[in-house]
């Protein structure tokens, strides 16, 4: 440590000899201003790799477009020798500069240039950076020795080559200035914006004591150390007192400033690389230090935890930032220079406490954001809750909620519940706050919709059928563990979103700060469907890309630990992908852990309906993890009230894994909504059958109909949407079926037996109407050719077909036929598993390879077609 006042000499004391008394009032006044003010000499290291100081000493002394130098004047033009190409390294604490050598050396006669000699090789530069005298932040290179090597690695050291090189060489490289005064000045001007308890004189005697030491050579690059020094503050100790508005105002205003820059920074640095692996480590670092963020919220904030939260997660970008201007030329590397020296800065600073008075200003946050863009026109300090179109492009999210389904198919995972008719339309649960006894009703609706929303985001995922089944667990426990699969919450006799201080909503507690820029935060409160999906969505991506990344499946525990170790980062960010397991984890999210493991036990035994224990409920019966035709009651502690609830959701049609609603449930829909009428059956079998070979898991409905006095049909319908554009837009998820999007007052007029109508919606429609789709005929009015089991015999053993769908009876496969596209060979076959009833099953095509059996299978996506060879099917129909 070194004092900041002159010793008190000991001679003459204001013109008289020094008393006892003055001496001994020196010596107090010494002791005390020593302890008060004192200073630090803070070193902090400033390093150039090899890339960008590469790119420097190409930018001065190699300028020709293809990076060469012309280091040879010959006034005759007759002779050349060029450098090209440099590439940096360490040698010996030296740099070693391996440059591409081209000779032509040639001599004029009779204004005809006579060669000498042609050489290929390369010039080996030895050379040592030097502080220059007469300024102490120039860098210069003093090469120390020099050679040519062949291409057979033979160096060469004499001969009048090397001798005319040599003379050129030399003054190239003296030319070379590493300055570092525009750094080290930004550097200045900086580091008083983060000190404001310092003063005038403080601050100068700081910025006149600031130089370059130590100037070296190592693997990476040239290193040296920035020092200066600052003198310590007494901490100002203020009595603690709760902030007044304004105050809770401009605290607000500096962390969201911080999370602000550091989202803005990594979006900057991530638009400039394309290695997927970069851009990870910056998704993974932006949802850690948000994550973070929340946690420091909470602390007591004496300490000032988000100071060190900011400096600690910018210090963590800086590597990233380095490795990928490496790869990028064209960014200027005495900025990146400047940007890490500061922060190195901060970072010293504040591990030495708070005697120096270190605060994160927004003056010094805007001068940090110049340090990488000082394009006027952009705020890198505005915080925004909105979503950010280029936040999620670079990430590869979704960035169009009512985007169809072409253009979702280009991103990796999706926030959005747009594959169900609940995006377009209010859903059942939306708003209920469920009474005692409607907690039954309330709870199978949630749950299916936990599970069906688990279904929709697996589908496009590489997961095996045993980590699909982790999944689907995990969303139920997650959902029970963070909301007890709640929504909603009455407060003030008012129903609200349930919403935590820390920015936690909804049943999956989506949280608002960690995935601003990502999700929709007015929908994540008020729109259930949309908040079940994003949670499914954010657990599908920690699952893949974290758990199963880092094989937490291979720890002791075996394959539920993926639930697990996808729980933790879920509820700590990406860096607690093991904290399940980890002893030296913390008290609380030990036992946030292990409740979570508890519930995900209940879960797995099929006992997910215990959650009605946390509603109020009694302790509930097992029951299944798939949606079944009958479900346990689960008991209330109150007695039943004679009271409306909201739409019951229907029950699952046993064998299918879709929710098939009645006729009831279409007559209390919105009369102005709109659905989608996607066939029509002579059976309700068939009708079922049908639903059974969908995608889509939910809000089908049948309904009865007949046309015209003749037999009664079974007409298929899909979803509920608020416009008929929005319609249109789920129609596109069942492209080959040509859908009529109908009115609901339509159907609900003819269910209710109105003859004219019922023949209004009967009546195919008119020119520039929709069409309904077209109603499956039996064999003989098909477009289709069915062929029989004979021509099935016929077929070459060896060939394939498409199995696509078995049904329990022959008018159903043949009305499912109808419902294709595709125009060419069909066939149905009989066959009976045993001991049970008889089914028919529809196959396409022949092909005479497994590979062209998989191309035609495209054209049946949706139904994940069976290639079979026709050798098994002809053994199974004999």
């Amino acid at each position: 440590m070194q004092t900041a006042i002159a010793i008190f000499g000991m001679g003459k004391f204001r013109g008289h000899f020094a008393t006892p008394l003055s001496l001994l009032t020196a010596t107090l006044i010494f002791l005390l201003s020593t302890h008060l003010v004192q200073a630090e000499t803070i070193s902090v290291p400033m390093k150039i790799d090899f890339p960008q100081l590469q790119q420097l000493l190409i930018s001065q002394l190699f300028k020709d477009p293809s990076a060469s130098s012309e280091i040879l004047n010959d006034p005759h033009g007759c002779s050349e020798i060029i450098l090209s190409d440099p590439k940096l390294s360490e040698f010996n604490q030296h740099l070693q500069v391996d440059a591409r050598f081209t000779a032509r050396l040639a001599v004029k006669m009779l204004d005809i240039c006579m060669p000498l000699l042609n050489w290929d090789g390369y010039a080996q530069i030895i050379s040592q950076p030097v502080i220059k005298a007469d300024n102490p932040h120039l860098i210069y290179l003093q090469v120390i020795d020099s050679h040519l090597i062949n291409l057979d690695q033979e160096k060469l050291t004499t001969g009048p080559l090397w001798d005319q090189t040599r003379k050129q060489i030399q003054p190239l490289f003296d030319n070379f200035r590493l300055d570092l005064t525009p750094s080290i000045n930004e550097i200045k001007s900086f580091l008083p914006l983060f000190l404001p308890q310092h003063s005038h004189d403080q601050v100068n005697s700081m910025l006149d004591s600031m130089q370059l030491h130590d100037i070296q050579i190592n693997k990476s690059g040239i290193n040296g150390k920035l020092q200066f020094d600052v003198d310590t503050v007494a901490p100002v100790k203020q009595q603690e007192r709760v902030l007044n508005e304004q105050e809770q105002q401009q605290w607000q205003q500096k962390w969201q400033s911080m999370d602000a820059l550091l989202t803005y920074t990594i979006k900057y640095y991530a638009a400039a690389t394309e290695l997927e692996e970069l851009r990870e480590a910056l998704f993974d670092i932006l949802l850690d230090a948000r994550y973070q963020l929340q946690v420091a919220l909470q602390q007591d904030q004496a300490s000032d935890p988000v100071r060190h939260w900011f400096i600690k997660s910018w210090t963590q970008l800086i590597p990233i930032l380095q490795k990928i201007s490496a790869e990028n030329p064209q960014q200027a590397p005495l900025a990146l220079l400047t940007l890490v020296t500061a922060t190195d800065a901060l970072e010293t600073l504040d591990k030495l406490g708070p005697t120096f008075g270190l605060d994160i200003s927004i003056d010094g946050l805007r001068r940090l954001a110049r340090m990488l863009n000082s394009n006027p026109t952009i705020d890198p300090l505005y915080y925004d809750q909105a979503i950010d179109p280029e936040l999620l492009r670079i990430f590869q999210f979704n960035p169009d909620p009512d985007g169809s389904s072409d253009e979702r198919s280009h991103y990796q995972f999706n926030f959005w519940p747009v594959n169900s008719a609940m995006a377009a339309g209010k859903h059942p649960l939306d708003n209920w706050v469920p009474a005692p006894d409607e907690l039954d009703d309330y709870l199978l609706q949630v749950r299916t919709l936990l599970i069906n929303s688990a279904r929709r985001s697996i589908t496009k995922s590489s997961l095996t059928p045993q980590q699909r089944d982790i999944f689907q667990k995990l969303v139920l426990t997650t959902a029970w563990q963070e909301s007890c699969w709640r929504q909603y919450v009455i407060k003030n006799k008012k129903i609200v979103a349930l919403h935590s201080s820390t920015g936690d909503t909804g049943i999956m507690q989506v949280n608002e700060n960690v995935w601003r820029g990502f999700v929709n935060t007015h929908k994540l409160r008020w729109n259930i469907a949309y908040n079940v999906e994003t949670g499914s969505n954010i657990l599908l991506k920690y699952m893949t890309s974290y758990a199963i990344k880092k094989s937490e499946h291979k720890q002791s525990g075996g394959i539920d630990n993926l639930a697990r170790s996808t729980y933790s980062t879920y509820n700590g960010g990406p860096g607690q992908v093991a904290r399940y397991r980890n002893r030296q984890a913390n008290a609380w999210s030990k036992k946030v852990d292990k409740a979570f493991h508890r519930k995900y036990l209940h879960v797995k035994r099929g006992e997910e309906l215990a959650v009605a224990e946390c509603l109020g409920g009694t302790k509930t019966y097992k029951a299944s993890s798939q949606p079944q035709q009958k479900q346990q009651k689960v008991t209330s502690t109150s007695p039943p009230k004679k009271q409306s609830s909201p739409t019951k959701i229907a029950q699952p049609f046993s064998g299918t894994k879709k929710i098939i609603h009645n006729e009831a449930w279409i007559k209390q829909q919105a009369k102005n909504d709109f659905t989608l009428q996607l066939a029509a059956f002579s059976s309700e079998q068939a009708a079922k059958d049908f639903i059974g070979q969908q995608s889509n898991q939910e809000n089908f409905a049948i309904y009865q109909s007949s046309k015209n006095n003749s037999k009664q049909l079974y007409t298929v319908i899909y979803g509920y949407y608020s416009t008929h554009q929005k319609a249109e837009k789920g129609d596109k998820q069942f492209k080959s079926l040509k859908a009529w999007i109908r009115p609901f007052k339509d159907i609900q007029a003819q269910l209710k037996g109105d003859h004219k109508q019922q023949q209004l919606s009967v009546t195919p429609p008119q020119k520039n109407q929709p069409t309904t789709a077209k109603i499956a005929q039996p064999f003989s009015g098909t477009k289709k050719i069915i062929h029989n089991q004979a021509w099935i015999k016929q077929q070459a053993k060896n060939y394939f077909t498409l199995q696509l769908a078995a049904f329990s009876s022959e008018q159903a496969a043949k009305d499912f036929i109808g419902q294709q596209s595709s125009q060419g060979n069909y066939a149905i076959y009989q066959h009976r598993k045993k001991n049970s009833k008889r089914f028919y099953t529809v196959i396409y095509g022949y092909y005479s390879t497994h590979q062209r059996a998989e191309k035609g299978s495209k054209q049946f996506k949706s139904l994940k077609a069976w290639i079979r060879p026709f050798n098994d099917i002809q053994v199974l129909i004999k």
